[in-house]
C-alpha cells in the first residue's frame, strides 16, 4: 500500500513539472522533513505518513474495531497496528485464550469453567485447570458452601432437615435456619439443648433424691432438675411427704402422745388411728387435757376476779376455768372473797366528794370507801362548797356588767363566783373600778358651750354619753362664739332689706341654726335693684305723657315696687296720650290690671 501511494506521489510529481529537470526544490509546508508529494498532512509536522491501523484508547498496543487509514507519525498515540482488543478499555488485557476456570476473587476455588478469557501478559483472574468449587466467586474469604438447619421453633438452634448456603459478605442463613445445630426439642423454643443433672424433685416440694441424667432444657436446668443437693426427700411422688417425721401413739386420741416416738415417711397432716405427731401430753388417760398452758392470773378465793400470777397448768385447747393468759388484777385479795377491788383515794375531809392530799391504797368492795374520793383536785379542803379550779378569761370587779379581758384561775364550787366570767358581757370596760364608767367615747372640746367642739379628739371613759363641756361632734366653725358653729351655704341674698333676694355666687357662711341677714338659702321673688327697698320686681309699663292713668305703646321693661311710677301706666290702651279726657274704659282698665298681675 506504502508503495504504491509512492507511486501516486511520485506521478503527480512529474505532472507538476518538479523534479530534478525541472531546476526547482521539493516543497515541504511544515517543516517537517517530509516533501509535501510524501506528507499525507504537509500542515502538521508531528504527522506525515499514511497507515492501515486500529483505534487504541487504552495504549495497550492492541487495537479494536474495523481497521482504517490514518495520517500518523513517529509519537502518534492511541493507534495500534494490531487488532482484535478484547478489553479496548483495559490496558492490561487484550487476549483472548480458551479453556480456562474462572477465579475473579484470587481465593484458588474456581468457578464453572472451562470458559474464554480476556486476558494480558497472566492469566490474573483465571486457571487453567480447575479446583476446588467456589459458591462466591466475588468473595476471597468464602469459597465453599456451608450448612443450615431448620429451626421451626426459632430459639437458634436447628435440627432436621439441611440446606446448602453460601456465607458471603457475613450474610446470615435464610429466615427460619441457623448455623447450630443439636436441637433436642425442634417444636418447643423454650429447650434446645441437653444438660446434666445429679438431683431429682420429681414431685416439686423441694426435696429431692439423688438421680443422674440429662434433660432437654434452654439455658438452665428446667423446675424439678438441679446439680445441687437439696434437702433429701423420703418420698419424691408424694409433695405431702417429705422429711421422716415423730409420730406418738396417742391412746386417748386427744392429738397428743406418750412415750418414744417412731419415724415415719408420712405428710405433716397425716394421721393413723391411734398415732400423732405431736408428743408430751400431760394427762395420757384423759382426752380433755394434753399440754402444759402458761397463765398469767388466776382465782385464788373463787370469787370471779382474777390476781395477777404466772405458771403453767396441764389443760385442753383453752385454760380452765379460774386461769387466764392475760395479766388480769380484779381481785386485790385473792384470798378473801369478800375484798376484791383496789382503790387508790384521797381523804375527803369535807364531803364534797372531791379529796385532796396524798393518795391511799384500800382494798375493798365495787363503791368507794366512806370518807375517800377518787379525785385529788379539791382546792378547799375544809370548804364543802369550793373543790375545784376555774378558770376565767374576763373580769368584771365593779359589777357594772362590762368586762376586761383578764385570764386566771381561783377555787370554785359549781360556777365561777360573781366578778368572774369565761366570756364577754355587755360589752369591753374602759375602767373596771367605777360602775358608772364603762364605755369609751370619741369627744371634742367645746369651749364655746354651744354643743359643737373643735379641734383635735380626746377618748373619755364615760357612762355611754359625752359630758360637758364636751361634744360628740367636732364641726364648730367658730370655737370662740356660741352662737355659730356650723357652715350654711348661702346662694341668694337681700341687701335692701325689701324681703325680696337676688341671685349671688354660692357662698359659705359660719352661722348658728339658720344664715344671718343678708343671706338665704333660697330665692324669695326676683329681686331687680337690690340697692333699693323700693324697687324688687319687673314689669311692662306704658308712657302715660297725659297723665290719665292710661299709657300707649311701647311697652318698656320697668324694675319698680308696690305703686307705678310717675308718668307710667300699667295700661297701654290710651287712644290719645296727648289728651288726658280720652281714656279707656275702666272694665277694661280693670281686667288688664289683673292680666298683668298674672
Amino acid at each position: 500500500m506504502r508503495m504504491m501511494r509512492a507511486w501516486v506521489w511520485l506521478a503527480l510529481g512529474l505532472q507538476l513539472g518538479c523534479g530534478v529537470g525541472s531546476g526547482l526544490g521539493s516543497r515541504d509546508l511544515d517543516g517537517d522533513g517530509h516533501p509535501a508529494e510524501l506528507d499525507c498532512d504537509d500542515a502538521n509536522p508531528t504527522v506525515w505518513r499514511s497507515v492501515r491501523g486500529y483505534e487504541d484508547s487504552d495504549g495497550d498496543g492492541f487495537g479494536e474495531g474495523d481497521s482504517l487509514v490514518a495520517c500518523v507519525g513517529s509519537k502518534t498515540k492511541q493507534w495500534a497496528q494490531v487488532g482484535g482488543d478484547c478489553a479496548p478499555t483495559d490496558g492490561t488485557r487484550w487476549r483472548t485464550v480458551p479453556g480456562l476456570y474462572p477465579d475473579a476473587d484470587g481465593d484458588g476455588a474456581t468457578g464453572k469453567g472451562p470458559v474464554t478469557g480476556c486476558v494480558g501478559d497472566t492469566l490474573v483472574g483465571y486457571r487453567e485447570q480447575p479446583a476446588a468449587p467456589d459458591c462466591d466467586d466475588g468473595d476471597a474469604a468464602v469459597s465453599a458452601l456451608s450448612e443450615a438447619w431448620a429451626d421451626t421453633d426459632l430459639d437458634g438452634v436447628g435440627a432436621g432437615m439441611t440446606i446448602a448456603w453460601c456465607p458471603s459478605r457475613g450474610r446470615s442463613p435464610p429466615k427460619g435456619y441457623v448455623l447450630t445445630s443439636g436441637d433436642c426439642a425442634p417444636g418447643d423454643a423454650r429447650s434446645w439443648q441437653r444438660l446434666p443433672f445429679t438431683h431429682r424433685d420429681e414431685d416439686g416440694d423441694g426435696f429431692a433424691v439423688e438421680q443422674q441424667g440429662t434433660v432437654c432444657a434452654g439455658a438452665t436446668l428446667p423446675a424439678g432438675y438441679d446439680t445441687v443437693s437439696d434437702p433429701p426427700d423420703c418420698d419424691d411422688r408424694n409433695a405431702s411427704r417429705t422429711v421422716r417425721v415423730e409420730r406418738w401413739l396417742d391412746p386417748d386420741g386427744d392429738g397428743y402422745g406418750d412415750g418414744a416416738p417412731v419415724l415415719r415417711c408420712v405428710g405433716p397432716k397425716e394421721t393413723a388411728p391411734g398415732e400423732t405427731f405431736r408428743g408430751g401430753d400431760c394427762a395420757p388417760g384423759d382426752g380433755t387435757r394434753w399440754h402444759l398452758l402458761f397463765y398469767a392470773s388466776r382465782d385464788g378465793d373463787g370469787d370471779g376476779r382474777l390476781s395477777p400470777a404466772t405458771g403453767q397448768v396441764c389443760s385442753g385447747f383453752w385454760l380452765p376455768k379460774g386461769y387466764s393468759q392475760e395479766a388480769w388484777n380484779d381481785d386485790c385479795d385473792d384470798g378473801n372473797a369478800a375484798l376484791f377491788r383496789a382503790w387508790s383515794v384521797h381523804a375527803d375531809a369535807d364531803g364534797d366528794g372531791v379529796g385532796a392530799g396524798a393518795a391511799a391504797s384500800i382494798c375493798g368492795t365495787a363503791s368507794v370507801p366512806t370518807g375517800y374520793s377518787t379525785q385529788a383536785t379539791d382546792c378547799a379542803p375544809q370548804d364543802a362548797t369550793l373543790w375545784r379550779m376555774l378558770g376565767f378569761t374576763y373580769r368584771d370587779a365593779d359589777g357594772d356588767t362590762y368586762t376586761v379581758a383578764q385570764a386566771g384561775e381561783l377555787c370554785a364550787g359549781t360556777a365561777l363566783p360573781a366578778g368572774y366570767t369565761t366570756r364577754r358581757l355587755s360589752g369591753e370596760d374602759c375602767d373596771d373600778t367605777n360602775a358608772t364608767a364603762f364605755r369609751d367615747v370619741l369627744a371634742f372640746e367645746d369651749t364655746d358651750g354651744d354643743g359643737v367642739g373643735a379641734g383635735g379628739s380626746t377618748l373619755l371613759c364615760t357612762n355611754g354619753q359625752v359630758p360637758s363641756p364636751w361634744s360628740a361632734s367636732s364641726t364648730d366653725c367658730d370655737a370662740q362664739d356660741a352662737t355659730r358653729w356650723q357652715n350654711l351655704s348661702a346662694t341668694h341674698e337681700d341687701r335692701d332689706g325689701d324681703g325680696f333676694t337676688a341671685p349671688i355666687p354660692e357662698q359659705t357662711i359660719c352661722t348658728g341654726k339658720t344664715l344671718p341677714a343678708p343671706y338665704a338659702a333660697k330665692a324669695v321673688g326676683n329681686d331687680c335693684d337690690d340697692a333699693n327697698a323700693d324697687r324688687y320686681h319687673w314689669t311692662y309699663l306704658y308712657r302715660d305723657q297725659d297723665a290719665d292713668g292710661v299709657g300707649a305703646t311701647p311697652r318698656q321693661m320697668t324694675c319698680m315696687g308696690q305703686t307705678v311710677l310717675d308718668g307710667w301706666s300699667r295700661y297701654g290702651d290710651d287712644a290719645d296720650d296727648g289728651n288726658a279726657a280720652v281714656q279707656t274704659d275702666e272694665a277694661a282698665e280693670e281686667e288688664l290690671s289683673l292680666i298683668l298681675d298674672l
